[in-house]
């Protein structure tokens, strides 16, 4: 019995959904725009922009930023509020655009999932 109690207080304290989870502090909270249409990659509104910035460095059309490497189930239909951590991109990570709209600066997203309680 003494050996149950243990598991079973392991089990019932573990079992919180993704969702469920504050978020963490290295997260950073973005609203997706859609496909950017100079582009073809995720475009987003960074609500902390400052926090962006020390990442990415300063840029001239903060707080849209276009993400790249972010999942497309989370921004191809609708607009979703999205907990993000970032990193600066590489020179190898560029994407190609058609250079006929502005040219946001880019950020490279390697985890992302949905706010909780957003849709």
């Amino acid at each position: 019995m003494q050996k149950l109690l243990p598991l079973l207080i392991l089990l019932t304290t573990g079992c919180q959904k993704a969702a469920d989870v504050a978020p963490e502090s290295d997260e950073l909270v973005v609203i997706t725009q859609g496909r950017n249409r100079d582009c073809g990659v995720a475009q987003v509104l960074a609500i902390d922009s400052a926090r962006v910035r020390q990442v990415v460095g300063r840029t001239a059309f903060a707080p849209v930023y276009l993400a790249l490497q972010l999942d497309t189930a989370l921004w191809v239909r609708g607009t979703h509020t999205l907990l993000v951590r970032i990193r600066k991109p590489q020179p190898q990570e560029s994407v190609f655009c058609t250079a006929l709209g502005l040219g946001y600066p880019s950020f490279v997203v390697t985890s992302a999932r949905l706010q909780p309680g957003s849709k």
